[in-house]
């Protein structure tokens, strides 16, 4: 144990590669955590009477990670009626597991990657294979983030749209039924916040393509063979 700690090089976390690592780590959680932890919901109110003036029954709606809106259906019971189902026309759960998949993988991947820097940095140094390695692993999650961040900002209009009042009352047989009142809608702000986390990973993991090209022997070749071009 102290023969690792004593390996431990936190200095890296000063360099470009360190720190933007740390910024990466960060905001994989945010991408991820906003979207898994989102709860909303939307509510109705339905008269019974349609010649009441004022409304006698509520109903409402959840929407919650991960978006199964067409495979959840819950049931109340009104207006003597109890098998009144309210739901969301759509499934927006692939990409939004796709996003927290990426986000996930990437946290995970940037945990590993501080480790090899702080306590195996020579391996870093002189191992031509992993700088490389780490190079060609950012261009694939930058890949993987703007994908997957296309996709879910899409879905999350998708999602929107389909909780919007009419359409609720396009879907829903209470609503066809029976007058329905809107009274709350949905708040999508973390789920907009995701999309944006997103895209700053998209962003964030580009950038850092730079800095670590240089850590390879690519980079360093080029360097080498224009000073001995210099000196000649």
């Amino acid at each position: 144990m102290e023969g690792i700690l004593a390996q431990v090089n936190l200095s890296v976390l000063k360099e470009p590669r360190g720190f933007i690592k740390i910024l990466e780590f960060v905001f994989s959680i945010c991408a991820f955590a906003t979207v898994t932890s989102f709860y909303s919901y939307f509510t109705l109110e339905v008269k019974c009477n349609p010649l009441d003036e004022k409304p006698q029954e509520t109903f409402t709606g959840e929407i919650v990670y991960p978006f199964q809106s067409d495979r959840t259906r819950d049931t109340f019971s009104a207006c003597e009626t109890s098998d009144w189902n309210l739901h969301v026309e759509g499934d927006f759960s692939s990409d939004a597991r796709f996003f927290v998949a990426v986000g996930v993988l990437a946290f995970l991947y940037v945990l590993v990657a501080l480790g090899l820097y702080c306590f195996f940095n020579a391996l870093y140094e002189n191992n031509d294979l992993v700088p490389i390695g780490d190079f060609a692993l950012h261009v694939i999650f930058a890949i993987l983030w703007f994908a997957a961040s296309c996709a879910w900002a899409n879905s999350l209009t998708g999602l929107r749209n389909a909780t919007e009042f009419d359409n609720i009352k396009k879907y829903n047989d209470v609503c066809k039924k029976l007058p329905c009142l809107k009274v709350t809608e949905p708040h999508f702000g973390q789920l907009i916040s995701s999309v944006i986390f997103g895209f700053l990973n998209v962003f964030i993991w580009t950038s850092n393509l730079w800095f670590l090209y240089k850590e390879t022997r690519f980079y360093k070749d080029r360097k080498a063979g224009e000073a001995t071009d210099t000196t000649n």
